[in-house]
């Protein structure tokens, strides 16, 4: 089993073990993913109901807040409340004197790692645990939490010492590490040193009980929404398929605490908030948005559907801080489909169509999918080398007009445009090892991204997304078929056997294998029965985008 099988296959069971399922690991999070404050039935509020922010004294008086084992203390009483989600807030400005569990710096931290891609011992006397920062950038992928972050994405200046001063308008990011002998190092590279990760934020006066907090990045441009106003209408209530849950709590735990998506590739990701790595993060994002287009009743999608938003609001002021989802592998996948589909339920252009605000932003699932003509190695091609107008643009596409000598190295490595190139044209590393661009193609990324495709056709999201490249890549990953042809050039071409069994998650038509079975059978369901378009256009049928 080369490595990449065998890479995919320990992420999957990482998720698995994370979230407590075979087949459908996203369907019931294990305990220790649950969330510590979610209301029971969490209010659907509506114009109607909702009610106005309270006055400051109406707010309790507290010394500490907790959530998640993470617990701030003031230096004097404060007010405080919490938004829609759970999260905390207090109204400043105010001063932490103590966190618990106690951020560790420097001489503190005892037991120091240099492993892999661990490499304490570049940072003497600026080691790291437990840590918390305040208002993190996100431009430079970097994170103070932990210094044994892999990858060089360790920052000790992002480190916030006590006491903390906050004001109105900032953010405290507080996390939990976990011991040295509960990380699992796979290659050196997938490490995950946090085990979980909240949020306390810093107003100049209340809000109202259906308020979202703000972004825990760039939250002083962030506004502040109102479940309210959510556009619950646009929410279809199709009929199930088989094995769908019969409830949603899972997968409003699943996007309960917060997304701390700062470092690059998800090195710093506490597990207990979001998946490391992008396939997951796609097969949870796609699967949760679809859920809540199901015959589910308001109140079962309610806190899913607050969560998720929430999530939403997070990654787009960490993309309004100057992160950007390059695509690499199968790593960045998942992050696009929160923002777009927070803005369309809440009326918010900026966040429904980021891009258009933010020019320099890029998204994976973009990226590695594109409509002929491309241009690669001196040559344009029109389709990919099985005749698809739709190309899929390689293991990291390359966008900046290299060198040849820089180009021709690039494709060497695996990383390229081979989807344009039929397979006995392709690298050959060693016997029975399939390239990283077709073999990150079948495994890490086209399945993954079958479920966030269909919720956004469903919501008729499109034109909102604003890359029909992606929506047209997905209808020819499950509607090419792998044909004999296709699967003997492959195995001609001694990249190994795609036909054996225990492969059949890689086939064209497929679904995730760290994904649940019934998004295949909502996809046959639905992709070419989609509910009618407000403007009454037409969704080509998938079989028909592609060709």
């Amino acid at each position: 089993m080369n490595r990449l099988i065998g890479q995919i296959l320990l992420l999957a069971m990482m998720s698995a073990s994370l979230f407590g399922g075979a087949g459908a690991v996203l369907a019931a999070p294990a305990s220790s993913t649950a969330p510590a404050f979610a209301p029971s039935p969490m209010l659907v509020y509506t114009k109607d109901n909702a009610s106005a922010a309270p006055n400051l004294e109406s707010l309790p008086l507290k010394e500490s807040v907790s959530q998640y084992g993470i617990t701030w203390t003031f230096e004097k009483p404060a007010r405080v409340s919490q938004f829609v989600n759970g999260d905390w807030y207090v109204v400043g400005p105010v001063t932490i004197k103590m966190i618990a569990p106690k951020p560790l710096f420097g001489d503190e931290v005892k037991e120091t790692m240099d492993k892999g891609e661990i490499h304490e011992s570049r940072y003497p006397g600026k080691q790291a645990r437990s840590g918390s920062s305040l208002n993190p950038p996100s431009k430079a992928k970097t994170a103070g939490f932990d210094s044994r972050i892999p990858g060089g994405r360790y920052d000790p200046n992002l480190f916030s010492r006590l006491p903390i001063e906050m004001k109105p308008g900032d953010s405290l990011v507080s996390t939990i590490s976990r011991e040295n002998s509960e990380i699992t190092m796979f290659d050196g590279q997938h490490i995950d040193p946090l085990r979980v990760a909240a949020v306390l934020t810093c107003l100049a006066e209340p809000q109202p009980a259906d308020a979202f907090r703000p972004s825990y990045c760039d939250s002083a441009h962030g506004k502040i929404f109102l479940a309210r106003n959510l556009k619950r209408e646009l929410l279809t209530n199709l009929a199930r398929v088989k094995g769908m849950p019969e409830t949603l709590e899972g997968y409003a735990a699943a996007f309960q605490k917060p997304w701390i998506d700062l470092a690059d590739f998800g090195f710093a990701a506490p597990v207990q908030n979001l998946p490391h790595y992008g396939q997951m993060i796609a097969d949870q994002v796609g699967e949760g948005s679809l859920l809540l287009l199901m015959d589910y009743t308001p109140e079962q999608k309610e806190p899913l559907l607050v969560n998720f938003v929430q999530v939403g609001i997070d990654l787009h002021g960490v993309a309004r801080g100057g992160f950007v989802w390059q695509a690499h592998g199968g790593l960045n996948s998942g992050r696009k489909w929160p923002i777009v589909f927070a803005g369309i339920m809440l009326g918010e252009p900026d966040m429904q169509s980021p891009q258009k605000k933010l020019p320099d932003l890029v998204f994976h699932e973009d990226q590695q999918t594109s409509f002929g003509p491309v241009t690669y190695r001196g040559q344009t091609f029109d389709r990919s080398w099985t005749g698809a107008k739709v190309i899929f643009m390689g293991h990291t596409p390359w966008m900046n007009k290299p060198t040849k000598e820089a180009e021709e190295e690039h494709w060497l490595s695996g990383w390229g445009l081979l989807d344009v190139y039929p397979p006995s044209e392709w690298p050959l590393k060693k016997e029975g090892e399939l390239r990283a661009s077709e073999a990150y193609r079948r495994a890490n990324t086209s399945s993954a991204w079958v479920a966030e495709a269909l919720a956004a056709r469903i919501m008729h999201a499109e034109k909102a997304w604003d890359h029909d490249a992606f929506f047209a890549y997905v209808d020819r990953w499950m509607t090419e078929p792998d044909s004999p042809k296709i699967l003997n050039a492959i195995k001609d071409a001694k990249f190994g056997d795609y036909t054996a069994p225990r492969m059949s998650w890689m086939w064209q038509g497929s679904v995730s294998v760290t994904g649940s079975r019934w998004v295949k059978d909502a996809w046959q369901t639905y992709r070419n029965n989609l509910p009618p378009a407000a403007d009454g256009s037409k969704t080509p049928p998938a079989e028909a985008t592609w060709k």
